[in-house]
């Protein structure tokens, strides 16, 4: 009987530290990484321009989400699934996968240090990304594996190690 692929993935405004947790989840279990902002730094190399809007963006995007998906190969999704998740939750049923969830659900204070700590600067949009994480931890709260907050937010990695091999032990 062949191995059910496992989909890791995160719910969290931009800045919560999905990527760190990403790579040291792919370092330590030998996963890829599906990272939606190198796609997007891929195309915006490729067309040679800083355009945000260009429809190239998703459209790669896309299509190589699908490839990653119909490939049945297990993978950690680093992105936001704060406003695609029953989109991206048929797509990995339908295809046969498990998934697991963390979710950032830290303070919008602590965000904001987060923040300050690499210079982001898109602050016009982060009330927006908070809200829509805000309204995925409404719906969708039961379905999260691991949840991150201020207060083990310094353990994250670790924690999330222990939470996705717990994961796998109960659902080998």
């Amino acid at each position: 009987m062949k191995k059910q692929p496992l989909c890791i993935l995160f719910a969290g405004p931009v800045g919560s530290s999905k990527t760190p947790v990403a790579v040291y989840l792919s370092w330590n279990l030998g996963l890829p990484i599906f990272n939606t902002d190198a796609i997007r730094t891929e195309v915006l190399e490729d067309i040679l321009e800083n355009n945000l809007e260009s429809e190239l963006i998703p459209k790669r995007r896309d299509e190589r989400l699908a490839k990653m998906i119909s490939s049945k190969k297990s993978f950690i999704y680093d992105a936001s699934i704060d406003r695609t998740w029953p989109e991206m939750k048929k797509e990995l049923e339908e295809n046969g996968y498990k998934y697991f969830v963390i979710s950032f659900d830290i303070t919008n204070e602590f965000l904001k240090k987060l923040w300050n700590a690499k210079k982001y600067d898109a602050w016009e949009l982060f009330d927006g990304w908070c809200e829509d994480h805000l309204s995925f931890v409404k719906k969708y709260r039961e379905e999260v594996g691991l949840t991150i907050t201020d207060d083990n937010f310094s353990a994250r990695l670790d924690e999330s190690l222990e939470a996705v091999r717990k994961f796998l032990g109960d659902n080998s």
